[in-house]
């Protein structure tokens, strides 16, 4: 199934819980083979941007249901010498918790069975986080992002460094006209899918020293 081919035909505005509902269901008729196969070609996408090349500590995830996977990533960065790590299930509140790894072997099932970082890895305080890769249900190309509604990734973005920047990955079929906004809600500065790079707000690197 070509899945960069299809489009949601969505007429005026949605809530953001039908929107949800919407974009789960067509994710569903996409394999979990075609997934992984266009999630190669947005990993190797998202390896030659420049927000990659200059972070030195990024922030990765563990894909679930259907998400993109950041194995490929996660490999590039150690062997880059950069800083990884991955947000833990548990959280007080809605802030997530990092913790970084040196091996695919520091990850393991967490309380939800979700990949995590193991209880004897390092904790990486947000505030050094310089590259947050996320991902998401919907994107639009303003940068706008649609989550799964819990708000984890948009509190943990609001209290990140402002120096910081976010990129989602998806795949082109998640790339919507629009998405339903509120004030909580933070954009991405870049959108990668299989096919392209969008830009969202697109904030450059002044602030790393290289």
């Amino acid at each position: 199934m070509e899945i960069a081919a299809e489009k949601l035909d969505i007429a005026g505005p949605t809530p953001k819980a039908t929107l949800r509902e919407a974009m789960v269901a067509k994710r569903k008729l996409v394999t979990p083979q075609e997934i992984d196969k266009l999630g190669l070609k947005v990993q190797s996408r998202l390896l030659a941007c420049t927000y990659y090349a200059q972070a030195r500590v990024l922030a990765l995830y563990a894909p679930i249901r259907g998400e993109v996977a950041t194995r490929d990533i996660m490999t590039a960065a150690l062997a880059d010498g950069k800083t990884v790590c991955y947000p833990l299930a548990h959280v007080h509140g809605r802030i997530l918790a990092f913790r970084s790894i040196r091996s695919e072997r520091d990850l393991e099932p967490g309380r939800l069975g979700v990949k995590e970082p193991s209880a004897e890895s390092e904790l990486v305080p947000i505030d050094q986080i310089e590259l947050f890769v996320v991902p998401g249900l919907g994107f639009s190309r303003d940068g706008q992002r649609l989550g799964r509604g819990g708000g984890y990734y948009d509190a943990t973005l609001r209290v990140a460094s402002p120096k910081s920047r976010r990129v989602g990955i998806a795949l082109s079929a998640q790339v919507l006209d629009s998405v339903p906004t509120n004030d909580d809600d933070i954009p991405m500065d870049v959108i990668v899918t299989e096919n392209e790079t969008i830009r969202g707000l697109n904030r450059g690197w002044e602030f790393v020293e290289v």
